[in-house]
């Protein structure tokens, strides 16, 4: 059928021009909807591009007239030539898929120009509502003689009938909630993306109705189409001259991608595809070097972060039942050692990152919850925290040593089991948190002791450190080769930087130094689109045969006598496929190849230098696994034989004295320390301030 812009033939009214539009387009989809009309289905959903080839002028009225021409539709379905046993009296025609230049996020739009008008509007779900019955006529029935007053209700407020319609008094009158009329309805909040907003979102409230109502909860990414009107806002009981606009929605569609359209170019893309072909250079290393080019070193970690933005693979196995893709990573280090700004550049480039401050945090914050809505009626809502808000993306957490105890127990779901149930005031909702985890914190001395076990010095529960793939430290310690070369480095960028501001000329070898081989757009695309590339799979059998060999080496590397600590654990092997699965995907392989998992061996064997050996040098999964190497925890085995069998029955502790000297009879040299840690742990006291009594449990 050719397309036309006119499809009005002479004196054919308009509901007849709509009921051959359907006719012609949609007689498939009308059959179905009277099959499946009013239980499984209420709604014809109508795209705008095919009433616009149709009819542009019908899809324009639609676009500025969009009460009357929603009327004119319904009729033209009602009048549409159905069974003789079929009425869709009530069904809705819902018209979506609006072109891209009458589509805005929150925010994007003038709300005085388009009030009135019919818009999409795309974002992502704060906060929503529970689904709660609206009336849309009430039955009015009159105490006095039981007439009933039949009363259609708007949004604009609740009518009351003014007098009895049999014994015209003025009531008392109640609702009869049998005889009314009432639809399914929920509110919610969509925002700007937090990768597009970059930090500074606005919002619009969204109502729905019947069958739209129910169907995004908080997190979700939609796209709403619907009228744009304009609610005056109040200041205590006083109207003001503020009006802010909100949606009353005609169509609802849920982007089940998880993933914002990435806007490129063509160049741009050809650029991307050359540079993750590896044509200018090593892809990671181009990456990384464009990652914060003013912190001086870190490459590694720079590596590492650039691939926690991308992420491996999800891999189902059942309904129920998948492997995270995600990896997490944690930066642990002395004051002054960048850390943060590292956090920052990757909350600046990933996509769908939000930041979080662990000073303030609150659970409901991190995660998500049932509060009281401030949609007007005071009930409830579902709200997303960070977590939900990061799904598919990454959430950035600085301090985490000063976040509460309680918000970091909260994380230990949302990081290893993907999502966050909530169960509070009638919601009952599981929200999925497939994210990746980027936090940095600080030594609990303000800085690290050279003389201290490194997982002596940090307040951090054993389990939540256990969720991070990758743990970095990053010490401050003064060497002069190298202190001279990031106070060089921290110098000419400086200059360099101030200079370019200025207009002023730039050294070359100077300029280097905040020199970016991709540019920060052209990178956070990169990601965006290595985000979206297919799962990866092992290129051949010597790829895995390979990854095998060299982790079952891992395992056996301190002998496999019971006495001897597990160096790694199984979930170490998981960490290095993920890892291996975001470098294929950062170059847009299909395959993992020995590179990758090469790369990723090395970065879990660099993590575990920094945070994987115990006081005497060896290799200990229990470091990160509970916190306590299996040397101390033999060491605190051997105290507590000690000290029950110096302090006497009854009350009382041993001599503190000569339980120190008995451990150093046992080849034990750090009594006074071990004694202190046992008394921080629970597992020893001090009677009367006097000695040291073991209560057990090592």
């Amino acid at each position: 059928m050719s397309t036309t812009h006119d499809r009005r033939t002479e004196n054919e009214t308009l509901t007849e021009t709509l009921i051959r539009f359907m006719r012609e387009r949609y007689r498939d989809e009308i059959g179905t909807l009277a099959q499946r009309y009013p239980n499984e289905q209420l709604s014809l959903v109508i795209d705008y591009d095919e009433l616009y080839e149709f009819d542009r002028g019908l899809a324009e009225d639609c676009l500025e007239k969009p009460a009357e021409m929603r009327e004119y539709l319904e009729e033209a379905l009602r009048l549409y030539d159905l069974p003789a046993d079929v009425d869709l009296a009530n069904a809705h025609v819902r018209v979506s898929n609006l072109p891209p230049e009458h589509t805005y996020y929150p925010g994007g739009f003038s709300p005085t120009d388009q009030a009135g008008s019919y818009r999409a509007i795309t974002g992502e779900v704060s906060k929503a509502t529970d689904q709660y019955s609206k009336i849309v006529e009430a039955a009015f029935e009159c105490q006095r003689c039981g007439m009933f007053t039949y009363i259609p209700e708007s949004d604009s407020g609740f009518q009351e009938p003014h007098e009895c319609q049999g014994c015209e008094r003025q009531g008392p009158f109640r609702v009869n909630i049998d005889q009314s009329e009432f639809i399914d309805a929920q509110q919610f909040r969509l925002t700007t993306p937090p990768e597009i907003a970059e930090g500074g979102g606005t919002e619009i409230d969204v109502f729905v109705e019947d069958d739209l109502a129910d169907v995004v909860t908080a997190g979700d990414r939609v796209t709403v189409a619907g009228t744009i009107h304009l609610d005056q806002q109040t200041q205590g009981n006083q109207k003001t001259g503020k009006f802010e606009p909100y949606v009353d929605a005609g169509a609802l569609a849920v982007d089940e991608t998880d993933h914002t359209e990435v806007d490129t170019t063509p160049e741009e893309r050809e650029r991307i595809q050359e540079l993750a072909a590896g044509e200018e250079g090593d892809p990671l290393d181009l990456a990384a070097a464009s990652l914060a080019p003013k912190i001086h070193g870190y490459d590694d970690i720079k590596r590492a972060l650039i691939l926690a933005m991308v992420g491996g693979s999800k891999t189902v196995y059942g309904p129920d039942d998948h492997d995270r893709g995600e990896f997490h990573v944690l930066l642990l280090g002395d004051p002054g050692t960048a850390k943060s700004k590292l956090i920052d550049r990757v909350e600046d480039l990933g996509w769908r990152s939000v930041g979080v401050s662990g000073k303030g945090a609150t659970v409901a914050g991190v995660t998500a919850s049932a509060v009281q809505d401030d949609f007007g009626d005071g009930g409830s809502a579902l709200e997303a925290g960070a977590f939900v808000k990061a799904h598919k993306g990454a959430v950035c957490i600085d301090e985490l040593d000063d976040m509460p105890a309680d918000v970091r127990a909260a994380m230990l779901d949302p990081m290893s089991k993907q999502k966050i149930h909530v169960n509070k005031w009638g919601i009952n909702a599981t929200l999925r948190t497939e994210t990746a985890v980027v936090a940095a914190g600080n030594p609990k001395y303000g800085r690290f002791d050279p003389y201290e076990p490194v997982q002596e010095q940090f307040d951090l529960e054993s389990n939540l450190l256990s969720r991070f793939d990758l743990v970095f430290t990053l010490t401050d310690q003064p060497e002069p080769d190298r202190d001279s070369d990031i106070t060089s480095h921290i110098l000419d960028a400086r200059d360099a930087a101030k200079r370019q501001m200025a207009g002023l000329d730039v050294d070359d070898e100077i300029a280097e130094t905040i020199a970016t081989p991709v540019d920060r757009d052209l990178l956070r695309k990169w990601i965006a689109l290595a985000k979206q590339q297919p799962e990866p799979v092992f290129a051949n059998d010597e790829v895995k045969a390979w990854l095998e060999e060299s982790f079952t080496n891992l395992r056996g590397m301190n002998g496999y006598d019971n006495e001897s600590p597990v160096p790694v654990t199984f979930r170490k092997l998981e960490g290095i496929v993920r890892i291996a699965e975001a470098a294929a995907k950062f170059e847009f392989s299909e395959t993992i190849e020995m590179e990758h998992v090469e790369f990723a061996t090395n970065a879990v064997g660099q993590s575990m230098k920094d945070y994987g050996i115990d006081e005497d040098g060896t290799y200990d999964a229990d470091v990160q696994e509970t916190g306590t190497s299996k040397s101390q925890q033999q060491k605190m085995k051997i105290l507590g034989a000690v000290i029950e069998e110096l302090q006497p029955d009854g009350t009382g502790g041993a001599e503190t004295e000569a339980v120190v000297e008995k451990l150093e009879e046992e080849g034990i040299d750090t009594g006074w320390g071990l004694i202190d840690k046992a008394k921080e742990q629970g597992l020893a006291y001090e009677p009367q301030g006097e000695g040291i009594r073991w209560v057990g449990g090592a």
